[in-house]
């Protein structure tokens, strides 16, 4: 991979999605299946905000209330039929779009459809139909809730994949995304450069082209 494309791959991500204002340069939530369900469902058509404020607050009263590992979803299925008390611990009513229910009784739902698939840890999800429906099943929820899920947990769906490639290629003014071998070597360079993982890199750019594509389509 040269220099000169590493280069301009860097200055278009400081010119796009600078380090120090935008939110996403995390790993998501590895091996924290509860924090990237909560994630996904709150930072729809949300501020995302600061580790004390928004999506992270959430997630932090719940870490707070569960005062263990945040992998295992029977917690919040456990919620499902009686949501109230998962209102009061995550101390946020908003809704889900289309007004269906709040996120907190959608999280519930979905956490109990997974679990009854047998996906209850980090370890068990994977990008298959039957994961995926439990998910877009719910009210309120969609295919973006499922990707930005799934990419939380750092699995690989082919959308974000494809996501992440045509960053790329709009940043390096290519005629067409490059082929997943280069992207993956230029994800990698980009990232050894900034002194960062792949995983984070890959979660910041893939958050940044999922609201270029909210706001291009409201346009």
């Amino acid at each position: 991979m040269s220099t000169a494309r590493v280069r301009a791959l860097l200055d278009h991500v400081a010119a796009e999605l600078p380090r120090e204002p935008w939110p996403h340069w995390t790993e998501g939530w590895p091996r924290e299946i509860e924090a990237g369900l909560l994630d996904a469902a709150f930072s729809a058509r949300a501020t995302y905000g600061t580790p004390t404020t928004g999506v992270r607050a959430v997630i932090t009263r719940w870490r707070d209330h569960r005062a263990g590992p945040l992998d295992d979803l029977t917690a919040l299925a456990a919620h499902a039929d009686e949501p109230d008390g998962l209102l009061a611990v995550l101390n946020n009513r908003q809704r889900v779009p289309g007004n269906y229910t709040t996120k907190a009784e959608a999280v519930a739902a979905a956490a109990r459809s997974l679990a009854e698939l047998g996906c209850t840890t980090s370890a068990d999800l994977r990008d298959d139909e039957a994961q995926r429906n439990a998910i877009v099943g719910v009210p309120g929820f969609g295919i973006a809730t499922w990707e930005c899920f799934a990419m939380q947990l750092g699995v690989r769906t082919t959308e974000s994949h494809q996501l992440v490639c045509d960053f790329l290629g709009e940043a390096l003014d290519l005629g067409s995304p490059p082929s997943t071998a280069d992207a993956e070597h230029l994800v990698a360079a980009a990232a050894a450069r900034l002194e960062i993982t792949p995983t984070t890199f890959t979660h910041a750019v893939w958050r940044y082209q999922r609201a270029q594509r909210r706001v291009a389509g409201a346009s």
